[in-house]
């Protein structure tokens, strides 16, 4: 019986000591994260701008560039080129509305390009709400969305 007992107790002190140090891997992981950032941008963005910035990698950044600057791998074959998300004076004109009835109506449903797909019936509207979010973020003065001018959307 007390070897039964002193081996619940060395395993219950073994789990403890296990936990301990999955705690300090995890903030070690942490810390990398945020010393990987410049700057500290990649705290800076919100929730919604993290989410759209995953979605614009994965959806958008193929045709309009990881920068937004409408430079995709597939825009050299695409005429019209891409939006310009940087264009600040032509961005300034268009409302959250406008870009988020583009991305669900694809440019066909608002008269521009027939070569923009429809994302209404694969993105959620709370997706497509993310993507513009980041967009904006793309648009910024400063533009904080150029995490790292060589590869802003970390792929």
């Amino acid at each position: 019986m007390n070897t039964s007992l002193s081996l619940c107790i060395l395993l219950a002190l073994l789990a403890c000591s296990n936990k301990s140090e999955k705690t300090v891997a995890a903030k070690d992981t942490v810390q990398v994260a945020r010393d990987s950032s410049p700057d500290g941008q990649l705290q800076s963005l919100s929730y919604e701008q993290r989410q759209g910035k995953h979605l614009y990698a994965k959806y958008c950044a193929v045709c309009h560039g990881t920068e937004g600057t409408g430079d995709g791998f597939n825009a050299f074959n695409l005429d019209p080129k891409p939006r310009d998300f940087t264009d600040t004076r032509y961005m300034s004109a268009l409302s959250d509305a406008r870009l988020l009835e583009t991305i669900t109506q694809g440019g066909r449903g608002v008269n521009k390009s027939i070569l923009m797909p429809s994302w209404g019936g694969r993105l959620s509207n709370i997706e497509r709400v993310y993507i513009v979010a980041f967009i904006r973020l793309l648009n910024e003065p400063n533009n904080q969305g150029k995490e790292d001018s060589r590869n802003p959307i970390g792929e």
